[in-house]
């Protein structure tokens, strides 16, 4: 897959803001060629709370006028794909957070996926 287009980039105060526009190229076995366009952000607040460093992040995409043979198989012509997640750095080496995924019309399926994910990163 490969993206093609524009974003900016707003940072002010500990908030960041990406917002972005994309031509979308796929190239997989079932359908390769231009295949409509993605928009969306990446946002995140860094804060410290009691004194520990934590960072509220959000990522959101919206595919909309995906080619037909595509749309066929992954959920119809748009779909949405994100998160959101709190991260808690207690030391400097180590982050930890826990993110709520969703995702609706994406891979492959056509209903609603969400789930929760806990993860410990070392940081280098």
């Amino acid at each position: 897959m490969g993206l093609y287009g524009l974003g900016y980039n707003y940072a002010a105060n500990g908030f960041w803001f990406k917002p972005f526009i994309a031509k979308r190229y796929t190239d997989q076995t079932y359908y390769t060629g231009n295949n409509g366009y993605i928009a969306g952000w990446v946002a995140g607040y860094s804060f410290s709370l009691w004194g520990e460093k934590l960072m509220l992040t959000n990522w959101n995409e919206y595919e909309f006028d995906r080619a037909d043979n595509y749309a066929a198989g992954n959920g119809g012509k748009d779909g949405i794909n994100g998160a959101i997640a709190l991260w808690w750095t207690p030391i400097l080496s180590i982050t930890t957070g826990i993110q709520y995924r969703y995702a609706d019309n994406k891979l492959g399926e056509s209903f609603l996926q969400e789930g929760f994910i806990y993860s410990v990163k070392y940081n280098f």
